[in-house]
């Protein structure tokens, strides 16, 4: 059967009409096309495909992701055949192990299902379609050539990968994508899954450990769980080309606001623009082949602002198909003469892109037993115990580590969101809902784990036509970082252009230290109630039910409650190597010492660079752009008495341009990661503040056909 063969459509000429994609055509055969079995998952090699081609390589492999036992080359060959075979049928000839350095995007190298035929005799060996258990587990690379932070040299590059065996493989095009991990020669992590994976197996251990203390015997491994919600904007791909500061940093560096920006909330949900939702039509049905469960997409609270969400998954597999998600948006949204930009703070003044991270730990009893959300209480003692252990040491996690978990939302991006009333504060904190707050100060004071039921609650809309419905017994809290959300906790400070598995990987470390923790007090002789009001004596002040957005927070949260407010990326950055950071992460095998110390370097240098680029190109966009236009438009007036203080504030422009090169001059580029970053952040960034006011009060000015740039109101609602 050929119909969901993925040969890439052709790119349109500007004048031809949106080309449909091979996943459109085959949605469009018949009505429910798209949703029948067949369609939905069709380009992704899930376990049922695998068990059906290979049953016995299958219960190998299920038993090696479990247990780490090697396979024998013989299944290894059995599972590598039964995917070619597979991904053949679907159209691929090549394959690649498809990761993620420690850069934002993801890393591939295309090689062919072939090798030459070294069985025959001839002088010109023949080729022969090939691909064996040996290309499918392991590939080479070079190590030094990706985002280290010292771990590799030039001298010592060697870096492989191996395929993630419990995230599905998928085609796309002509090749079949392995997700993979990414390690060095001596086996350090230079990506972001290898450590999500070991996270993974942390709260594993830590978890089964908690629930065998209060009596959850019949768990035989705990996950974690995600549920991603990515929130972008949608422009003119002409726009964008005429943008020098959207090519080079995926955010505007000038621009004036526009005269109906995000003030009158008409784009919430509001009717999508004709273009974009043709575009977020192709990409469900492009992301349901590939298996990902796109459940919904929407307007956002900014115009041109968007989002879209999948159902839930394993934290590897769903952090594997949020990096596919946006690889596809903006491979889809070319074909559409669109660009899609995820930077957390793509434009001034209104709000920006986050991802929220839903998140839940669960205990997976034996013989079909079911999940134990961990994240959820019931009318079960036995589930509200959970639940009360489970958020206790969530709070210590918070109020412990919350520098840990502040460095799972940094970046030059997410700097210009955060607590900017469109997201949470930098200061971490749990919010729980008042009647479990309640609960554990009453658990505190005294009281016992059981008696916090979450029962959901009657809501009547008050009119005959509206069915009575069952709402959360907590309500929502946008302002804070950490907040339950009935069976899950979100966390909300995430960037938009973040890699999932970043944030997740620190947040189990940091949960199994806490589950640790809590352990060690009930071997010590304390009882689980007695344990869990041990933690929540040093982190109830980690609880806050309140207004995050509020002026007054930032000081109770510093004075009186003792939490960190770590305001930006590289004050947060310089917590993270601490002595306590570094043997959290080692004893639960995550990071050891170097590893941790590379990537603080690592997330130093990407800060410092993305600062310097913006600062290069918004000198470079006033001096060949801005600059001329307000020449240009004073000499307009010369003659007259109109042109009023616009010399006054041209020549701010440029005088500001100038400081701000005078400054990018001094980077101390002979000093470590750490000096040049705050550098960037102390110097550069308020000086790039400084010359933006002045280019956008010039933009106010300047005659219209001479601005040289497309402005907010032609970017923002060009498209529609």
């Amino acid at each position: 059967m050929t119909l969901f063969k993925t040969k890439a459509p052709e790119k349109p000429r500007a004048v031809d009409p949106v080309p449909a994609t091979p996943a459109q055509q085959a949605a469009a055969l018949e009505p429910g096309a798209a949703l029948a079995p067949s369609f939905l998952g069709a380009n992704l090699f899930t376990d049922d495909k695998l068990k059906q081609a290979a049953p016995e390589a299958f219960a190998s492999l299920d038993q090696a992701r479990t247990s780490g036992a090697a396979l024998s080359k013989e299944h290894k060959d059995k599972i590598a055949a039964a995917l070619m075979d597979w991904a053949v049928k679907r159209g691929a000839v090549n394959y690649a192990h498809w990761f993620a350095p420690m850069r934002g995007t993801n890393a591939q190298k295309h090689d062919a299902f072939i090798d030459l035929d070294f069985s025959s005799t001839s002088a010109v060996l023949p080729i022969k379609k090939d691909f064996d258990g040996g290309k499918l587990f392991m590939a080479e690379t070079d190590g030094s050539s990706f985002p280290n932070g010292g771990m590799r040299q030039t001298h010592t590059a060697a870096a492989f990968n191996s395929w993630d065996m419990k995230s599905p493989p998928f085609v796309r095009r002509e090749t079949l994508y392995l997700p993979s991990c990414f390690v060095a020669w001596n086996g350090m992590a230079l990506d972001e899954k290898t450590p999500l994976l070991r996270s993974m197996m942390a709260i594993n251990e830590q978890g089964k450990r908690l629930l065998k203390h209060i009596g959850d015997e019949n768990v035989t491994e705990v996950r974690t769980y995600v549920g991603w919600e990515q929130e972008f904007f949608v422009i003119s791909k002409k726009a964008y080309l005429e943008r020098p500061d959207l090519l080079h940093c995926g955010r505007t560096l000038v621009g004036a606001p526009p005269a109906r920006g995000q003030q009158a909330d008409l784009n919430y949900f509001g009717q999508i623009p004709n273009t974009v939702a043709r575009f977020l039509e192709t990409v469900q049905k492009e992301m349901w082949l590939v298996g990902i469960p796109m459940v919904c997409y929407h307007n956002e609270v900014a115009p041109g602002q968007h989002e879209l969400a999948p159902i839930f998954g394993m934290s590897n597999v769903a952090a594997d198909q949020n990096q596919l998600c946006m690889e596809l948006m903006h491979e889809l949204a070319d074909l559409h003469g669109l660009v899609v930009l995820f930077h957390e703070k793509p434009f001034a003044g209104i709000n920006g892109n986050g991802k929220h991270n839903n998140w839940s730990v669960q205990g997976i009893q034996a013989n079909g037993g079911g999940n134990l959300n961990m994240m959820k209480s019931g009318s079960d003692a036995q589930a509200q115990k959970r639940f009360a252990v489970a958020t206790a040491c969530l709070a210590r996690t918070l109020k412990v580590h919350g520098d840990v978990i502040r460095c799972a939302c940094i970046g030059a991006g997410n700097d210009h969101r955060l607590g900017a009333q469109e997201a949470p504060p930098a200061i971490m904190s749990l919010y729980p809902g008042t009647g479990m707050e309640a609960h554990l100060k009453a658990i505190l004071a005294g009281g016992p784990l059981e008696g916090y039921k979450g029962d959901q609650a009657a809501l009547n809309y008050g009119a005959h036509n509206c069915q009575e419905i069952r709402v959360n017994a907590e309500d929502r809290n946008r302002t804070a970082p950490f907040p339950f959300c009935g069976n899950r906790f979100e966390f909300r400070a995430v960037g938009g252009a973040q890699n999932v598995a970043h944030p997740n990987t620190l947040i189990n470390t940091a949960l199994a230290d806490s589950f640790a923790a809590w352990s060690d007090l009930v071997e010590g002789g304390m009882s689980p109630r007695d344990a869990t009001a041990e933690l929540l004596k040093e982190s109830i002040s980690a609880v806050f039910t309140g207004n995050g957005y509020s002026k007054e927070w930032p000081v109770e949260a510093v004075e009186k409650r003792g939490l960190l407010n770590l305001h930006n990326t590289v004050t947060a950055l310089d917590a993270f190597p601490s002595d306590k950071n570094k043997a959290m992460f080692k004893k639960h095998g995550v990071y050891g010492p170097e590893e941790v110390e590379a990537r603080t370097n690592v997330m130093f240098e990407k800060y410092a660079v993305t600062i310097k680029v913006e600062a290069t190109a918004l000198i470079d966009m006033v001096n060949t752009g801005i600059a001329p236009a307000c020449a240009r438009d004073l000499r307009t007036y010369e003659g007259t008495k109109m042109a009023q203080h616009r010399e006054e504030v041209y020549l701010h422009v440029q005088d500001t341009a100038t400081a701000l090169a005078n400054i990018c001059a001094e980077i101390p580029h002979d000093a470590d990661e750490a000096a040049e970053a705050h550098y960037c952040a102390e110097k550069i960034v308020p000086a790039m503040v400084e010359c933006r006011k002045a280019c956008d009060m010039a933009e106010g000015l300047i005659e219209k056909a001479l601005y040289p740039f497309p402005t907010y109101a032609e970017i923002l609602y060009g498209h529609h």
